[in-house]
């Protein structure tokens, strides 16, 4: 998870974060594989280690977090995070399950903020170089359902690849460091229900942050929240009977994290991501370039077809005029042959010879009577 840099002491980089240590899930995550679209992410295509998480909203597009995805250079200009970054197969064991497929490109959402104040608008989407798997895009959370679900401060899922075991030790103070980290290999859930910013009156000692209030708001009480590698991971709900997804997690502020929240307020602190459907501008420009890719390669499956059925039309043509070629070689020779008979039965003659009363007639080229016999 990500924790706003005005509210976390000391401060642990998410770039660092997932550099340095294994991605894990939701304290106290367990295990659970009923989202049949929540992925790793992967620093490569070969690791078998989640390095964040991610929702498959279509075959080949990825929801996530942004700072899963992109940074920020020196100047202040955003940047890819991670050259190799893939994504690995949906709700499976990354230690089984085999290469991941690659990002090719990366769509931070307008407005994205990383600043000491904490990150705002985090999301982001990924695209694949191919299909993950064949799937129909995912249904989205709208204005008015957002409204009914928190309205009745719906349970929803947080769903990732994070921490799962609490960092601190009896009387320890987070943030703490004298735990390990234990990377969760597979996808785990925690619960939380939607709040109002006015809520969090009751449930947190201090205000939530006013660029925060008009994103998506969630709770977890006490130490239930995201942790460290659930970035990116889904906050999802059934409704009518199918998943919803509402938007990716992994921000929030004074949370536990496992032990790695420095300003955890003791009773939950608050968590936030900015719902998906503001995001629908990017999700189209994603669905666009999937689109162009699609064609490009479509575009080249053709021509390689085409010129395929070229090749194999001039190996045909070359193969016929080689056979004709050899068809042609030995009818002459079978004609010359032929007519070296004629020629050769042309030339013979007949001579008549005699021994005694007995005659024998010889025919050939250069006729010869057999011994004891005269020409005549």
């Amino acid at each position: 998870m990500r924790l706003p840099r005005v509210l976390m002491v000391p401060l642990i980089s998410l770039a660092l974060l997932f550099s340095s240590f294994p991605a894990q899930a939701s304290l106290p995550g367990i295990e659970d594989y009923t989202n049949e679209r929540i992925v790793p992410l992967l620093n490569s295509p070969t690791s078998a280690r989640a390095d964040g998480s991610g929702f498959l909203y279509s075959s080949r597009i990825v929801f996530t977090s942004a700072h899963t995805a992109v940074t920020f250079d020196s100047s202040g200009k955003m940047v890819d995070f991670r050259a190799e970054l893939s994504v690995g197969k949906p709700n499976s064991n990354v230690t089984t399950s085999g290469p991941g497929v690659r990002v090719i490109k990366r769509f931070a959402a307008p407005g994205y903020i990383a600043d000491k104040e904490g990150d705002a608008n985090d999301f982001a989407i990924l695209v694949l170089e191919r299909d993950l798997i064949q799937i129909e895009p995912a249904q989205l959370m709208t204005p008015d359902i957002e409204k009914e679900l928190v309205g009745k401060k719906a349970t929803v899922k947080m769903h990732g690849y994070g921490n799962h075991v609490d960092l601190c030790r009896q009387n320890e103070t987070p943030p703490c460091t004298s735990g390990r980290l234990a990377p969760s290999a597979v996808p785990r859930t925690a619960d939380a229900t939607l709040r109002t910013a006015s809520d969090f009156a009751q449930l947190i000692p201090r205000p939530i942050p006013e660029r925060f209030r008009n994103e998506l708001l969630f709770f977890s009480p006490e130490k239930t929240g995201m942790c460290a590698g659930d970035s990116g991971g889904s906050l999802t709900t059934t409704y009518n009977g199918k998943l919803l997804y509402l938007s990716n997690i992994g921000t929030g502020g004074w949370t536990y994290g496992c032990g790695m929240g420095g300003g955890y307020d003791g009773k939950g602190g608050f968590q936030h991501s900015p719902q998906i459907y503001k995001q629908l501008d990017l999700i189209k420009q994603a669905e666009k370039f999937v689109a162009e890719q699609i064609a490009i390669e479509q575009a080249a499956e053709k021509s390689k077809a085409e010129a395929e059925a070229k090749a194999a039309a001039e190996l045909k043509a070359k193969q016929d005029a080689e056979a004709k070629a050899k068809a042609a070689e030995l009818k002459a020779k079978q004609d010359a042959e032929a007519k070296a008979k004629a020629d050769a039965v042309s030339k013979k003659s007949t001579i008549t010879c005699v021994k005694g009363k007995t005659i024998k007639k010889v025919t050939a080229v250069k006729p010869v009577c057999p011994k004891g016999y005269k020409k005549r």
